[in-house]
């Protein structure tokens, strides 16, 4: 693997990192959607200790494009193939894809385009958004996710470029997914952002925890990325969830407990209502998940939570509970089932379990 790497000639312009645990049945999709880029990328194949033919897959590959690296590690889940990932990393850019994701080949050419053309102008972002696609697996319905409303498109931008213009009462619930999100890797490795292994659910500190640290953003309104929904056995899965829900509260644990939202307010305050409207969806799904399993004990985890956001992050509980997960934390059992039932229809909607 090193001695590959060593030959290869010049800086990649994304690092392309794929997550890969027991992805045999379904890992070629992924990647033969990235090996459709035509500018200089790098496309790290990650075994996270599977027990199918992921690795030999992922060889294969190797074999056949320089652009492939096979890496096999000891399974330490999501957190720990991306920290592996961003130490190797060699790209400009950084992007996970997961191995049950694919991208849309058109837009991902044009994604990678439109960077190469900022780099090359010396006007490369901190960070580029893009729209993204939730594509259900059972009813084969597709649903882009979009930041139109509130990313003025195709220019560089600062924090106070977005516009929240008369929607600032409904901010608590805006905010951007990890799908659709390019870092910079230097961005990265400034932030210092380092995942904890071996636990599900940290895509969102990946999100989060470099926000802070970038400073130019730049909106492209197109949807490269598919996010595969319904798949069995799947994080999001609320059966998955409501096993892991320890797991699930500790990302909302991270979440809260990584920076203070009152300087963060004072500093970048753009940058802080989208960060509060992601801790809005991890508490909301952290509420209701535990509301599910409906136990005296998980009562009680759910108490603790919220008890922890109010004491430790003040000015996030502030605006956390006038989101829709504070509207969702009853305290009542006939509220629970009011807030259970809002998440059934809305998950009807957008399909995104």
């Amino acid at each position: 693997m090193d001695q590959k790497r060593d030959n290869e000639q010049g800086q990649p312009l994304v690092t392309f990192v794929v997550p890969c645990y027991n992805s045999a049945g379904y890992m070629r999709k992924a990647v033969d959607s990235l090996l459709t880029a035509t500018q200089p990328c790098e496309i790290l194949l990650i075994n996270d200790g599977s027990r199918d033919e992921t690795a030999e897959i992922a060889c294969e590959y190797a074999e056949h494009d320089p652009r492939v690296i096979a890496i096999d590690q000891e399974n330490a889940n999501w957190g720990g193939v991306v920290n592996h990932g961003l130490e190797l990393a060699r790209g400009t850019y950084f992007k996970v894809l997961d191995s049950d994701d694919y991208f849309d080949e058109a837009a991902l050419r044009r994604v990678l385009d439109t960077l190469a053309l900022a780099v090359e102008a010396e006007n490369a972002p901190d960070l580029l958004i893009t729209n993204y696609v939730y594509d259900h697996l059972g009813s084969g319905s597709q649903r882009e996710m979009q930041y139109r409303s509130f990313f003025p498109a195709g220019r560089v931008i600062g924090w106070d470029g977005i516009s929240f213009s008369g929607r600032e009462k409904v901010y608590q619930d805006k905010f951007i997914m990890i799908h659709a999100a390019w870092f910079k890797t230097t961005v990265l490795r400034e932030s210092g952002v380092r995942l904890e292994e071996g636990v599900s659910y940290m895509d969102s500190m990946l999100l989060l925890h470099p926000l802070p640290f970038t400073k130019t953003l730049f909106y492209l309104d197109i949807a490269p990325y598919h996010y595969i929904i319904g798949r069995e056995g799947q994080s999001v899965e609320i059966d998955v969830v409501k096993k892991h829900i320890d797991e699930q509260i500790l990302a909302s644990q991270l979440a809260i407990e990584d920076f203070d939202y009152a300087e963060l307010y004072e500093k970048q305050r753009y940058c802080a209502m989208l960060m509060t409207g992601y801790v809005s969806c991890m508490m909301s799904v952290s509420t209701l998940h535990l509301f599910m399993i409906g136990t005296d004990e998980a009562l009680e985890k759910n108490r603790k939570l919220w008890a922890l956001l109010e004491e430790k992050n003040p000015a996030l509980y502030a605006n956390v509970r006038k989101s829709w997960a504070g509207r969702a934390n009853r305290k009542t059992r006939l509220g629970r089932a009011l807030a259970l039932g809002g998440y059934a229809f809305a998950q009807k909607i957008y399909k995104f379990a």
